[in-house]
Parts: C-alpha cells; structure tokens; sequence
C-alpha cells in the first residue's frame, strides 16, 4: 500500500484499521512491514545515511504476538532546512518514534478491532544543515603536514640511531664511563 497525503503542522494522528469494513476478519492480525515513512519533502542521499532520522522507521517489521493486538507508534517530528552546494533548500523532517503492542478493549470489554497507530507531535525548533566544500587550501595544508611530520619522525629516529652507534662505538673503544 502506497498513500500520500498532507497534514498540518500541529499534533495528529493517522492509522490503518479494518472497523471501516463492511465485514470484519475473523482472526485480524495486524503484523505489518514499513517500506518506507517520510515526512516532507523527500532527499534520496539524506534517507541512506545509517542511523539517519530522516527515515527511522523504514524496513521496520512488526510481528504481532497477539493476532488482535493492535500498534502504536509515537513519533517526534522535527522540521529540518537542507541547503545542497548550490544553496538550493529542501525541507524534509526527522523524526524519532516509539513502538507499543497492546490488545484494545473498549468500555464494558468488549473487543475493539485491531489498529495500527501513527500518533505525532512537531518540534518547535527547526534543525538546519548546509553542505559545504573545504576549500583547496585545506588540502594543501594536510599535505604539508603529513610531509613535515614524516621528515620530524625520521630526523628523531636518525638522531636515536645516531647517539645509539655513538655510545656503541665508546664502548667499543673503552672510552665510556
């Protein structure tokens, strides 16, 4: 199943459930995969990075313990402005969540169908991350530091081999201590 829709920016809720059915199942179960959950809009390179916000719950599965248990998802949303290289600005979210199984029963005990639950809530604060080039100099600055920290370590092993066959040579002589 693939839907798309728009929601306002203030606390919600949207779910998946069979009590909207003509007929129920006699045995719902609501074990379910999440291919893929995104919130604004969508930035392929950002979604790859691991353990990235920007899609948590994707590839997320869910195998219900209970055949009627239903799901609950409770994610925090944070509005997020990426600037690419060339200052263009796209807006997806991240978002974090928190999964609960449990049975539903309604009042008097009677059983409720399963659901699964998508309850969010949006941050106030807006995350921004701009993509920046190092410049060429940076590069140039490494290099000379490599260059120069290799001639210092092997100008201090020449200087310990040196004293070394030195010490070694007045021993030779007799002329130590």
């Amino acid at each position: 199943m693939k839907v798309t829709f728009k929601v306002n920016k203030v606390p919600g809720n949207f779910h998946i459930s069979t009590h909207g059915s003509a007929e129920q199942p006699e045995d719902p179960n609501m074990s379910h995969k999440i291919n893929d959950l995104t919130f604004g809009e969508h930035v392929a390179h950002l979604n790859s990075i691991p353990d990235s916000s920007f899609a948590s719950l994707n590839g997320n599965e869910q195998q219900s313990i209970e055949k009627i248990a239903s799901h609950d998802y409770i994610m925090k949303i944070v509005p997020t402005i990426y600037e690419n290289l060339q200052g263009k600005q796209v807006y997806p979210y991240q978002f974090t969540y928190a999964h609960r199984e449990y049975v539903p029963y309604a009042h008097g005990g009677f059983r409720v169908p399963p659901t699964i639950w998508f309850r969010y809530d949006l941050n106030p604060i807006t995350v921004k991350y701009t993509e920046k080039r190092k410049p060429f100099y940076t590069f140039l600055t490494t290099i000379c530091a490599i260059v120069g920290g290799a001639f210092t370590v092997s100008g201090i092993i020449d200087s310990m081999i040196f004293t070394a066959s030195e010490v070694f040579k007045k021993h030779q002589m007799g002329k130590l201590g």
